[in-house]
């Protein structure tokens, strides 16, 4: 049967991509650089899937050392996606100034290598971390990113969310994974490594197909379409049923909110005065806060949702873990927190836990105040400048406020920030810009979209990859 259903699942893949990709014209062939970077960062390594999901990984030794595969794979990537920039005449001095504060935080934490006790461990992982930036310029520099983003997200969930199911369910070598520390639970992974970060690939999947199929209403569908358009249903419904499913409550509270806030955006009465999503957001939390007060609902809600006041020890961790950070100003190097001795020790008192559940904290462990303080500015100056743009209306600047939102309140009982995977993928999107356009592609876009199916059925692609297009950007 498993077998069967997986043969099936793999026509039904190839099949979706074909016709995905000729419902995006206007997304090029570079995306599938973007969309491996995203499947291996936000699954599980490369060599894993020879093995299935094996806990040792986590422990110090193998940690520190990385796998020698798993740095070429992602050296070669990354080269690949700087080859792509190059060609399309990417000028770093744009990129730097239309994103001025994630530049000085990648530069604070690139002089974070000097302090730490392990700067071989904090290169690498530095290095690795700008790869994220790298696919989300490839992105940016697309004919029109909003289109390329949702293709990335969209087949990220067409080989994931399907492939998850059938694996937990009949290939549990691959699917199913014991964790725990003195007494084991069995949990489903699917394809990632643990029930978090799939809860992530089953959220993010969720609202950029929510996303997408909102982008559709109205247009026109072939029978074709229509079969792809009710794939995509299946799909979305496939990743509610994983969120229900695996216990990730962090991931589904997220996605119910993120899913509440696309659909809200597209009524009327919040489309043209968005700032009515803040007031009903502060409105909510003081209403939530007096009946907390007095008739503790919040530990009704943490009950619904199977945790306890602590957030599952979250919180009792939390104090414990500042006692091993020694530099409360600088840090301990950017993301080198869990390296070395302290792994180990950590290994032993916390039941082998690799990352603090707050993004937040985790970014004070491994930044002390200064990184903490530039996360904070980073963030807040990323919202500000989002929210202007929400009167125009735009699905663009609707998803980044969404998905901005969605990673703050992520990170509050999870730790995504400056780590590669789904959820840092997106929340750079929705922080990053690159304005610098050629005013030829500007003028053609506005023109007529229609134009450009034209140009791609009977001339060469008009693509940000032909190296004629390179050529005009120099």
């Amino acid at each position: 049967m498993g077998l069967s259903l997986l043969f099936v699942y793999s026509l039904w893949l190839l099949w979706m991509l074909r016709h995905d990709g000729r419902h995006r014209p206007s997304v090029s062939s570079s995306t599938w650089i973007v969309l491996a970077w995203v499947l291996i960062h936000g699954t599980r390594p490369v060599t894993s899937w020879i093995g299935g999901v094996d806990p040792s990984i986590f422990l110090a030794g193998s940690r520190d050392e990385g796998n020698p595969v798993e740095a070429l794979v992602n050296l070669f990537l990354i080269v690949a996606g700087l080859i792509v920039l190059q060609r399309r005449g990417t000028r770093l001095p744009a990129v730097i100034k239309d994103n001025a504060w994630l530049f000085v935080l990648y530069l604070f934490w690139l002089f974070s290598i000097g302090w730490s006790d392990y700067p071989l461990i904090t290169f690498k992982r530095l290095f690795k971390d700008l790869g994220t930036v790298i696919m989300v310029l490839v992105v940016l520099t697309e004919l029109k990113p909003d289109e390329a983003i949702r293709a990335v997200c969209a087949r990220v969930a067409y080989v994931c969310i399907p492939l998850s199911i059938l694996l937990y369910r009949y290939y549990p070598y691959w699917g199913r994974v014991y964790v725990g520390y003195k007494r084991y639970t069995l949990t489903y992974v699917g394809v990632a490594q643990n029930k978090n970060t799939l809860g992530v690939l089953a959220c993010v999947s969720a609202l950029f197909l929510l996303w997408d199929l909102l982008e559709l209403r109205g247009k026109g569908q072939s029978a074709t379409s229509k079969g792809v358009l009710l794939s995509r249903v299946l799909v979305l419904l496939m990743c509610w049923y994983l969120l229900v499913t695996i216990n990730s409550a962090t991931a589904l509270v997220c996605a119910v909110i993120g899913s509440g806030l696309l659909i809200a955006f597209g009524l009327s009465f919040i489309r043209n005065s968005p700032r009515r999503v803040e007031v009903f957001g502060w409105s909510a939390a003081a209403v939530i806060w007096l009946l907390d007060s007095m008739f503790n609902i919040k530990e009704m809600i943490l009950q619904s949702l199977g945790r306890d006041a602590t957030l599952t020890t979250r919180t009792d961790i939390w104090e414990g873990l500042k006692n091993y950070q020694g530099n409360s100003l600088g840090g301990e190097g950017f993301d080198t927190f869990w390296a070395g001795k302290r792994l180990v020790e950590l290994a032993e008192s916390t039941g082998g836990i690799i990352q603090a559940h707050n993004g937040y904290l985790e970014t004070y462990l491994n930044g002390g105040l200064i990184g903490t303080t530039l996360l904070v500015v980073l963030l807040l100056s990323a919202y500000l400048r989002i929210r202007k743009r929400l009167m125009l209306g735009r699905s663009d600047d609707i998803a980044r406020f969404v998905f901005l939102l969605v990673a703050l309140l992520y990170n509050i009982s999870e730790a995504s920030f400056n780590k590669p995977g789904t959820m840092w993928f997106v929340t750079v999107y929705a922080i990053m810009e690159y304005r610098a356009r050629l005013s030829s592609l500007q003028a053609s876009q506005s023109e007529d979209d229609g134009n450009l199916q034209e140009r791609q059925t009977h001339q060469a692609p008009l693509s940000w990859d032909n190296p004629q297009m390179g050529s005009a950007n120099k």
